[in-house]
């Protein structure tokens, strides 16, 4: 990897004009790809991304394009589309890949058509390209402004970690380095799901010592299905596991939370899908597949299984609540 190689990041919601705001912070140029012409060129003329950001003001050093050839010049590339989109950038992207870039997969989510990682994806599509993952409790907006915020940049090589660590890290943007790539993808992805059940049971004034038990309960079934699948346990206790679970299932900022919300006062999902179009919460393309994935691994996850009943009409709210409190008690470290 070069001195000084550019940076583009991949995408122009939210937390993709976020982190280019962080990697442009010592106006480096950061060229910033987005779907849209017409978000691109809005960008450009008035350094705002008011769609995703509002009124937060960009770096000059921000570039957006929508054309994607001109965003894989730089050689290190922060992949920040929905994680069902990805497959397909991927593989609009093939025919101008470099055998030396690096990719950072900056978005959280499971393939539900395949039930693979990100970076499994990645290998499907760009067979031994350099990945990375970029992971932890950040809300965009206020990382576009410049708050205070840790986070997890995993690699398996950690040179090439390294390396990414202190290219992206920023006066109030702190990334700690990790290895566990499965680890960082399995927090990331299945937190979504707790934080759906955090937002019924807030909406449902359960009480913070509903919620506590939830995090702390969900934690426990995610590090169970994360380590099945070759993950390390102390990942789970890092910026990428409880830390982005307690940001995410605590705040109306996070769509999981703010969904589950809305589920608990009687809206639909089908009325919520179709509000939010293309925003919607990403548990809910989660939660059918930790279910499945906890079936092939041999591992319980109640709350999961209680979320995906609920959000696929087999149980309403109250029949989901009954089921869970009902529950043989068990030992708190059984498996």
């Amino acid at each position: 990897m070069s001195l000084e190689p550019k940076i583009s990041v991949i995408g122009g919601g939210a937390w993709g004009t976020a982190l280019a705001q962080v990697c442009s912070h010592d106006n480096r140029k950061i060229t910033l790809w987005c779907r849209e012409g017409g978000l691109a060129a809005e960008i450009n003329a008035i350094q705002r991304n008011k769609t995703y950001l509002g009124d937060i003001a960009l770096n000059k050093s921000i570039n957006a394009t929508n054309d994607l050839e001109i965003a894989l010049h730089a050689q290190i590339l922060l992949m920040v589309t929905p994680a069902q989109a990805l497959r397909s950038i991927l593989e609009s992207m093939k025919p101008h890949i470099r055998q030396d870039h690096v990719l950072v997969l900056c978005s959280k989510g499971i393939e539900t058509s395949t039930e693979k990682l990100l970076s499994d994806v990645v290998e499907d599509i760009l067979p031994g390209m350099a990945v990375a993952i970029l992971s932890g409790p950040n809300f965009a907006k206020e990382i576009a402004k410049g708050l205070p915020a840790g986070t997890t940049l995993a690699c398996a090589d950690e040179k090439t970690g390294k390396t990414l660590q202190k290219l992206i890290a920023a006066p109030y943007f702190r990334p700690y380095y990790s290895a566990d790539i499965i680890g960082a993808q399995i927090a990331g992805a299945f937190k979504n799901v707790i934080a759906i059940a955090c937002g019924i049971a807030h909406g449902l004034n359960l009480g913070e010592s509903a919620r506590a038990s939830l995090v702390t309960r969900g934690l426990s079934e995610i590090s169970r299905l994360g380590i099945s699948m070759g993950a390390k346990p102390e990942t789970f206790m890092g910026l990428c596991g409880i830390g982005d679970l307690m940001l995410t299932c605590s705040s109306e900022q996070s769509r999981n939370f703010s969904l589950g919300l809305a589920l608990s006062k009687g809206q639909s999902l089908k009325s919520l899908m179709e509000k939010k179009g293309s925003s919607l919460s990403e548990g809910v393309h989660t939660a059918e597949t930790a279910i499945s994935l906890a079936r092939k691994h041999g591992v319980d996850m109640p709350i999961s299984q209680a979320v995906n009943n609920c959000l696929h009409g087999e149980l309403s709210i109250d029949d989901m609540l009954e089921d869970m409190l009902n529950r043989e008690v068990k030992d708190e470290t059984e498996f």
